[in-house]
């Protein structure tokens, strides 16, 4: 047994399976037709996002339309996984195979929406990481960055104690091998890494963002989200080919506040010392620049 086998079978899953074990009253695509066809056909979307960003608010807003099954952080998470497929150890798993884990993982819940004639959305940052082996195992995939402004994000990274010894720090990407600040990294302050951390992640999905389709690819702000702007969600509605919600269903889920940061003691951005933001302009300042966003000097 391969390592890739290995990893499948603690899903207890396998990679085809019969079209009975799932949604036997719905009409539309089967599994075995799905992969049969290579996965063609089969709408599908991905949050791309640091995360601290708005996205379970965002797949509560998605799931008031009656077309879409949107999932925030399923499982399996895929935690390690998407680290080791980030930081991209062939040790672990030949590149070629990434594809085949989300498949085990992922499979069941998108095949059943798509027999109810629903888009399935995906917001995770864990797949972020694995955003290359999805855009070629789902050829019909759409992605969505969602950003928000760097000091926000920072802040509430450094408030859940990012980088600083948290219960998923193991798995919290890193600079690759080849990346040049990977030889200065452990003398990097929890903030400058949680900073580094934003500005990766944005810098990727830009640059992904940007080899793709247009019409595969959205970007929205975590701003206009919170602020229920009417044009971004009539963007975001019509990017994913569903129907919009009532105005008065979007205002009740914007007043929830869904996972809204309420622990962890770190100042707000205008009480940082002028050292602290000159670590972290020095490092987000080229990222911010590219997506609008305003730094304190």
């Amino acid at each position: 047994m391969n390592v890739a086998q290995r990893i499948l079978g603690r899903f207890g899953w396998q990679l085809t399976k019969s079209n009975a074990s799932i949604g036997r009253a719905c009409k539309g695509m089967g599994l075995g037709e799905a992969y049969a066809n290579q996965w063609q056909g089969v709408p599908c979307t991905f949050v791309l996002s640091t995360g601290r960003v708005g996205t379970e608010t965002l797949t509560t807003l998605l799931n008031l339309s009656d077309d879409i099954v949107a999932e925030h952080e399923p499982f399996p998470r895929l935690t390690k996984t998407s680290f080791d497929a980030y930081m991209q150890d062939t040790s672990v798993l030949p590149k070629t195979d990434w594809g085949k884990i989300i498949l085990a993982a992922r499979d069941d819940i998108i095949i059943n929406a798509t027999r109810q004639s629903k888009i399935y959305i995906e917001s995770s940052n864990r797949l972020t990481y694995m955003v290359n082996a999805l855009v070629e195992v789902f050829p019909d995939s759409k992605f969505i960055h969602l950003h928000r402004h760097p000091y926000d994000v920072i802040r509430s990274g450094m408030r859940r104690g990012f980088y600083q010894n948290h219960p998923w720090d193991f798995c919290r990407i890193k600079p690759r091998q080849d990346d040049p600040v990977a030889a200065d990294w452990s003398h990097f302050s929890p903030l400058e890494k949680v900073a580094w951390y934003w500005a990766s992640i944005n810098e990727e999905s830009l640059s992904f963002l940007g080899k793709l389709d247009e019409k595969r690819g959205l970007t929205l702000t975590s701003e206009a989200l919170f602020n229920g702007d009417s044009e971004m969600l009539r963007t975001l509605f019509d990017f994913v080919g569903a129907r919009e919600p009532a105005s008065v269903d979007v205002k009740r889920v914007l007043r929830l506040k869904c996972n809204a940061q309420l622990s962890g003691d770190f100042p707000n951005c205008d009480a940082w010392s002028d050292h602290q933001r000159k670590q972290v302009n020095a490092i987000v300042g080229k990222v911010a620049h590219r997506l609008g966003y305003t730094l304190l000097e």
